[in-house]
């Protein structure tokens, strides 16, 4: 069984008031890494963050599903974000974690609530809107339908996934299908 080791009610601490410089206050986005960069997801997407603990595989599956976990009597399915987005296979380390999200909240199937296996977790951030650009057309590493944007943060880029089209019922229906046909 795996251990908790931070619940976003506890992320979520305190969000600054907004100082006039948009129309909104910042919100908070978590940082983790995925072979080797840094990524940010918005806070209110995490149920929380747990330790790489036991995980049943499932057979006949692409590399990208990592298997299942038992989060509290709930089977929830663990994505391997490296995989995901990369096509190479995660290694799990000392510091690997599993993020619990949920995502499609509006979708009128119901929100769809999944681990997602990264290389860590570092950080929260407050990006205001008004930070985050368009990603580029070209020059990352990841596919562009992935980012939701990219994120000005301390004269650097952090950019920013889109975890509604990275954890598409749609599209990971569809490859686990392509998979196997193969």
């Amino acid at each position: 069984m795996s251990t908790m080791v931070a619940t976003s009610p506890a992320l979520q601490g305190h969000v600054s008031p907004d100082d006039g410089t948009s129309g909104m206050a910042p919100r908070q986005h978590l940082c983790l890494t995925v072979a080797r960069d840094t990524y940010a997801v918005p806070i209110d997407a995490v149920r929380e963050i747990l330790e790489v603990g036991r995980l049943t595989p499932l057979p006949l599956t692409p590399d990208f599903v990592t298997g299942v976990m038992n989060l509290r009597g709930a089977v929830v399915p663990v994505i391997d974000l490296q995989a995901r987005c990369f096509g190479q296979v995660a290694t799990i380390a000392r510091r690997s974690s599993i993020v619990i999200v949920e995502v499609a909240r509006g979708d009128p199937d119901g929100a769809l609530v999944v681990g997602v296996l990264v290389d860590g977790v570092s950080e929260v951030l407050e990006i205001a809107d008004d930070d985050i650009d368009p990603p580029p057309l070209l020059g990352t590493r990841i596919a562009r339908e992935f980012l939701a944007g990219m994120a000005k943060v301390r004269d650097t880029l952090v950019p920013v996934l889109d975890l509604d089209r990275v954890l598409s019922r749609e599209a990971l229906a569809s490859l686990m299908a392509a998979h196997l046909t193969h």
